[in-house]
């Protein structure tokens, strides 16, 4: 299973700090459990939720040195109002103590409050609404506790039932300095986040919630799945009917296509069905191997994802949306011209019948 573990892995992490280093940070020395593919290729295809482990992207100049360190907490504390934990357990629950917990980082680390790039590492970890809450924060604080055991970090768990107007979905924002004790500075790639994801299904499968951490060409997936941050940031602003920048330009992109009749196009449609070729031989040799080594609930698990890859389409989000609108404009056209057609019945000039005329002996001309 090695192989299979490497192939889904695959397994070169790149959080490194500089071309001449060679000792490396955010990055953990404890191995993965055994069979990690195998166990969430099967989660997968029993349509286990999937974690999430998201680096939110900021642009703006305030997200730098101390002065975005000091934003990034006060927003995930809410400004004093939400408990934020530390690499050591200890708990910061108020804005005064949270600024004392900055001011003690800016001193031992000399972290300006103007710089060149940002000083902390800004994590989400998150799950879909239903899922236990206090699981996700417990999952959060191991996989930070062994994924950044040389690093100091503050957390904080957001959910609606700890505070009013927080989202259904519980989620850790996970804030690490990006320096660790030693001076390094860490650097996290795209397979550096995938196995986060497995590290972090792994903590939670240990707190008794049912995940999957796969990639969506493991799924057959070719649509990105909704962006929490995108979403709480949404649900945020729904109040005065404002929406997030990136949800404002999907809507100015759907709302061009509509206009003009150009369904958006898939540029990636012939790589994504050879993709999907090789990855349904995969599978099928793979239940097979299964089968063959007694292993036949694992190897009904697998031929049932290669069924549900197999069966996957091709669409886009944005085309999906395309049909989805395109659709719902004739249904309400249809439904227009039903409505008018008795109304043009009712006002059709019936013809007039002949009026009859009578004599004076009372019979009909």
């Amino acid at each position: 299973m090695k192989n299979l573990d490497d192939w889904f892995l695959q397994y070169r992490t790149h959080a490194v700090h500089g071309k001449q280093k060679k000792i490396r940070s955010g990055t953990s020395h404890k191995p993965l459990k055994n069979h990690t593919a195998l166990t969430n290729l099967q989660a997968a295809a029993r349509k286990h939720p999937e974690v999430m482990v998201k680096i939110p992207k900021r642009h703006s100049q305030n997200s730098k040195g101390m002065k975005g360190i000091r934003n990034h907490l006060d927003y995930i504390s809410r400004n004093g109002e939400v408990v934020l934990e530390n690499q050591n357990g200890e708990q910061i629950q108020s804005k005064k103590a949270v600024r004392q917990h900055l001011e003690n980082w800016q001193n031992r680390f000399g972290i300006a409050d103007d710089t060149a790039h940002r000083e902390a590492l800004n994590i989400v970890l998150s799950m879909p609404a239903g899922t236990p809450p206090q699981a996700v924060l417990n999952a959060a604080r191991e996989f930070a506790a062994e994924q950044f055991s040389n690093h100091e970090y503050v957390f904080a768990l957001h959910h609606e039932s700890d505070r009013e107007g927080e989202p259904p979905h519980p989620h850790v924002h996970l804030a690490v300095l990006m320096r660790d004790n030693l001076g390094q500075r860490i650097n996290p790639r795209k397979n550096d986040l995938f196995e986060w994801r497995v590290r972090f299904a792994e903590k939670l499968r240990d707190e008794g919630v049912q995940c999957a951490a796969t990639r969506r060409q493991h799924r057959g997936k070719s649509i990105k799945g909704e962006n929490g941050i995108v979403r709480a940031i949404d649900e945020r602003l729904a109040p005065a009917r404002q929406t997030s920048r990136i949800t404002a330009e999907q809507q100015g992109s759907l709302k061009t296509a509509l206009e003009t009749q150009q369904r958006p196009h898939n540029p990636y449609q012939t790589r994504s069905q050879e993709t999907r070729s090789a990855l349904l031989k995969r599978y099928q040799s793979l239940a097979k191997q299964l089968y063959l080594n007694g292993m036949k609930t694992e190897a009904r698990d697998i031929a049932k994802l290669a069924q549900q890859v197999a069966q996957a389409g091709y669409d886009t989000r944005a085309q999906k949306m395309y049909d989805q609108i395109r659709a719902q404009l004739e249904q309400q056209r249809k439904q227009t011209m039903a409505q008018q057609q008795p109304k043009q019945q009712n006002t059709t000039t019936q013809p007039k019948r002949k009026k009859t005329q009578t004599r004076d002996d009372g019979m009909e001309r």
